[in-house]
Parts: C-alpha cells; sequence; structure tokens
C-alpha cells in the first residue's frame, strides 16, 4: 500500500482570504462538534452551541466551498467535482488538490487544539509551545538561600555550595490517530465535517492530557516525601496544606480531584460534625470548602476505547486521589507541544476504492518540571 507525505503548507490560510474563510468555519464546526458529540472526553473547557438546521446548512456550504477551492487552485475545474466521477478523479490524481485539502484540515484540527481551552489540563499543567523538532530547557531554581559559612583564617575549611540549578529538557514525542473519508458520503452531503475534525483534535488533547495525569496522580513520584499522605483524615490534610504554604512562599492551596475521590473526603470530614457540613454533601455530593481551602472537582474522562462496563471503566483520572497544589505560576508538570500537525494519506486497498485513511501527527511530551511542591492523598 504506498504512503505519501502530503508536504502540509503550514498557515496557508494567512495569505488567502478565501483559504482563511474556510478553516475558520471548519474550525467553527469542529469546535460545535466537540461539545455535541465528545462532551465525554472532559477536554472540551468552553463550550460551542449550533442550532441544528444551521449546522448542516454550514456543513454543506463547506463541502462546496473547501472541494471548489482545492479544484481550483489545483487546476482541476474541468473535473465537474460535485460529480461522485470527478471527486473521485480528484482524490485519485493527489498531488496539490490533496495538499490543498489536507492544509486546510490540519490548519482547522490545529486550531481546535490551541483553543480548546480544556479547564482541568490547565488547572494541572503549564502548557509550553515549540517548533518542529525542537525541545525546552527548564532551569529549576533552588528554593533555599545560599548558605552563610563561618571561615577561619590560616585552617582549613569546608566549603560547601549552596545555590544549585538544574535542567529539565522536554523533547516533544510523535503521536498519531487515524480517520477514513469516504467520497460518497462527502457529496451525498452526510459527511461531517466538524465530527471528523473533532475527533482528531480530541483525540491528540486526551492524549496529552493522559500525560499530564499520568505524572501528576502518581503517587511513586512523592511517597515518602511529607507531601504524599496514603489515607485521607483531618490531620492529615491541614498538615500538608501548612506544610505547602510553608514551602511555597506562603501562597494559598486548593484540591483537585474527581467527584467520587472528594465525595469519600467529605463523608471522612463530616463524622462528627454538624448537620450543614452534612447537607452540603448530600446537596452537591461533596465539600466545596473543607479545612480552610476549596476543593475543586475535575471533570473525569474517557475516550472510551473499551466498552465501559461496571467493571471496566476506560476512565483517566483516579477516584481514589486528591492533589494539593498551591496557587503560583508554576504547576508541578509542564506540556510541551509543537505548533503543528502533519498527515499522511494511505491509498485505499482491496474492498474500500471510495475510501481514503488519513493519519495525523503531532508531537508532545510532558514532565514533572517544577520549583513548586505539591502534595497528593489517597482517598480510601
Amino acid at each position: 500500500m504506498e504512503e505519501k507525505n502530503l508536504n502540509i503548507v503550514r498557515n496557508f490560510s494567512a495569505t488567502c482570504d478565501e483559504a482563511k474563510v474556510i478553516v475558520d468555519s471548519l474550525t467553527e464546526l469542529g469546535n460545535v462538534a466537540a461539545t455535541k458529540y465528545y462532551a465525554n472526553s472532559g477536554m472540551f473547557g468552553d463550550k460551542y452551541e449550533m442550532a441544528e438546521a444551521e449546522y448542516k446548512a454550514k456543513n454543506q456550504q463547506l463541502t462546496n466551498a473547501l472541494l471548489g477551492f482545492a479544484a481550483e487552485k489545483a487546476g482541476l475545474d474541468f473535473l465537474k467535482i460535485d460529480t461522485k466521477e470527478g471527486l473521485m478523479r480528484a482524490f485519485s490524481m493527489g498531488g496539490q488538490f490533496e495538499t490543498i485539502y489536507n492544509s486546510i484540515i490540519v490548519e482547522a484540527i490545529g486550531g481546535i487544539i490551541a483553543n480548546a481551552n480544556p479547564t482541568a489540563l490547565l488547572n494541572l499543567a503549564n502548557i509550553e509551545t515549540v517548533g518542529v523538532g525542537d525541545s525546552l530547557t527548564i532551569e529549576i531554581e533552588p528554593k533555599g538561600l545560599p548558605i552563610a559559612q563561618r571561615n577561619s583564617y590560616m585552617s582549613n575549611v569546608t566549603l560547601l555550595e549552596g545555590v544549585t540549578k538544574q535542567a529539565i529538557t522536554i523533547t516533544p514525542k510523535v503521536y498519531s490517530t487515524g480517520v477514513q473519508m469516504d467520497y460518497m458520503r462527502i457529496l451525498s452531503g452526510t459527511f461531517d465535517w466538524g465530527r471528523e475534525v473533532a475527533k482528531v483534535a480530541l483525540s491528540l488533547l486526551y492524549a496529552q492530557y493522559k500525560l499530564v495525569a499520568g505524572l501528576i496522580f502518581s503517587n511513586t513520584l512523592v511517597n515518602g516525601t511529607p507531601f504524599y499522605a496514603s489515607a485521607y483524615s483531618g490531620a492529615a490534610v491541614t498538615t500538608m496544606i501548612a506544610d505547602l504554604e510553608a514551602v511555597n512562599g506562603g501562597a494559598p492551596v486548593k484540591a483537585y480531584g474527581t467527584l467520587p475521590a472528594f465525595n469519600a473526603a467529605g463523608a471522612i470530614a463530616t463524622t462528627n460534625y454538624g448537620f450543614e457540613t452534612q447537607d452540603e454533601m448530600v446537596r452537591n455530593g461533596y465539600l466545596g470548602h473543607a479545612f480552610g481551602i476549596d476543593n475543586i472537582a475535575l471533570p473525569q474522562a474517557t475516550d472510551l476505547s473499551v466498552p465501559f462496563t461496571t467493571l471496566n471503566k476506560p476512565i483517566l483520572l483516579p477516584n481514589d486521589m486528591i492533589v494539593l497544589l498551591s496557587d503560583v505560576g508554576s504547576k508541578p508538570v509542564t506540556l510541551v507541544r509543537e505548533n503543528y500537525v502533519a498527515v499522511i494519506t494511505k491509498e485505499a486497498n482491496e474492498g474500500s476504492l471510495r475510501k481514503v485513511h488519513y493519519s495525523y501527527f503531532m508531537a508532545f511530551d510532558a514532565a514533572i518540571a517544577t520549583a513548586a511542591n505539591y502534595g497528593v492523598i489517597a482517598v480510601a
């Protein structure tokens, strides 16, 4: 099976107003589809809504505009792109038509990813963008002051270094996801452009969130330190809050976790307390404020990669961990991603002559890279 790298043109719409209108329209449909079809992913912070009739009308307009524009720029107007035969021939010829077509698609995907604003991800990580093939090196400053030492004249004195810096380099790794496109569905008006670009964008975003959550909710990284507690209790959480405020310059602390995690913690916190806190537990499912700090419930996320059953739940965030973070500029995790989405197309093989498989690629990685301490508490 032949594979072609389509050599995508970055920022294709920057110098072409007509292309910009198409990219903006596709991005808008993708944002709406992300809210409508993939709310379970937990990856879309902003909500976009559009009436169904308006969505369908814009979807059909986009079909005509996108295919017509690609055909015009590739010099394929003679193919009558609004017919099945013409469209199949345009895709089978590949070349400039497919390059222009995919340039618009990947630019829309990149726009959706850049503007998704997933609240959960932004609460837990700093997001940095680098160019293609680049890495990011972060210098971690020490918290402690240089050590002032007593020196003695004419005596042997061991001098201790009081300040050190640690450099952490994060190099994005390539991830990919794939979709299939059916020519016949495009011309019949049943091909949902918004949904197709949304599923690719959120698939890549979900992989980024998985990296971040896997690091920050890992008890192995803080086990053996004062910032890990294997059991939730009033004494454990208040002590950790005080310690975090001390080492993070007095910045206030907030707790982050899922609803089940805070529900379990709230059941412990309300033991032997008054009816008011117990009423709040019944109303909201958890305590919004406990032991002097705010509890921020993160939306659970899933990619539904396997059947969702009682015994097998493909969920991203653990329901038995709570993370304590200080209100400082630096988050525990830094996510580094390239500002580029690429695509490779695979020609149709036997049994699927009217379909093409596209694989979309984006590079990113995450690491613990911060000067701020954070805490993790396990909840039974």
